[in-house]
């Protein structure tokens, strides 16, 4: 059996802890003053530029920051988004994503800006301390199996705003601005959702995960002692387990070693919420 060298120096995955209100709060209003700041770099070109999420372009990206914002506001916005019916085949999210996209087809970018410094501060204070009641609900979910409203705005909404302005930043040749203790607990929470999640496909073995960058680390995902390991780019690591990345995509940007075959069947198995 090949053992990892690095694998006791890795921390547990699993047991990253979660956050609390203030954590949540902090988190939420980073990432809101990065996002603002970076949509006012962008100029007229910009906004027609592609993005890694394929149907979109960057305004539309801007158009569901807006929306999603604007969700948090009142439980009856909530309610009125959460009330898209799905395609066939479609997530619920997706079908909340094009409501909030068609209800914004006409508003410009600088309106989009202005709707999200006008609803973004009062969603993400609702999102950390109110909302209680709906906080305790949970609805089933095809990625996590199951989704705690408590983790969609204490954990999932700063991870898309984090996700999407790195999607705007590389579709714009911006700089991502990350900071030792905001991005790396955003990265991190993503592994302790990636370490759920594989429980089950490792069972008894386990893999490291050595993620470069500032938002990276060195995880342990699954029980015993790890015999294979992958390395990636933090942020490359983000955009494949989010699903922008195919498999074929997200592989060539992993390096491994130990048991290889069990590192893949791991990498094919990543997938978390965003």
């Amino acid at each position: 059996m090949t053992v990892v060298a690095s694998s006791n120096a890795a921390l547990e995955a699993v047991r990253v802890p979660y956050l609390t209100a203030d954590e949540a709060y902090a988190l939420l209003r980073t990432e809101l003053e990065r996002l603002l700041a970076l949509v006012e770099t962008l100029d007229s070109a910009d906004w027609a530029k592609p993005t890694a999420c394929t149907e979109w372009t960057v305004r539309d990206m801007l158009a569901h920051q807006a929306g999603s914002y604007a969700s948090g506001t009142t439980y009856r916005e909530m309610i009125h988004q959460y009330r898209a019916k799905p395609k066939v085949g479609q997530l619920r999210e997706d079908a909340v994503n094009a409501l909030q996209l068609a209800e914004r087809a006409d508003t410009s970018p600088a309106q989009l800006i202005a709707e999200i410094r006008r609803v973004g501060p009062i969603a993400i204070h609702k999102w950390a301390y109110q909302f209680r009641l709906f906080k305790l609900n949970s609805v089933p979910h095809p990625v996590p199996g199951r989704l705690s409203m408590r983790d969609l705005m204490w954990v999932i909404h700063s991870r898309d705003t984090w996700m999407h302005r790195l999607d705007i930043c590389r579709a714009t040749g911006r700089t991502f601005e990350q900071t030792t203790g905001h991005d790396d607990r955003i990265a991190a929470l993503v592994m302790r959702d990636a370490a759920k999640k594989l429980a089950q496909k490792l069972g008894t073995r386990a893999v490291v995960f050595d993620l470069s960058g500032l938002a990276g680390g060195l995880w342990k995902i699954g029980t015993g002692q790890a015999t294979a390991s992958i390395q990636m780019d933090a942020l490359d690591f983000n955009v494949y387990a989010s699903g922008r990345y195919t498999y074929a995509e997200g592989r060539s940007k992993a390096n491994v070693s130990g048991d290889v075959a069990l590192a893949e069947l791991a990498l094919k198995n990543t997938q978390v919420l965003y």
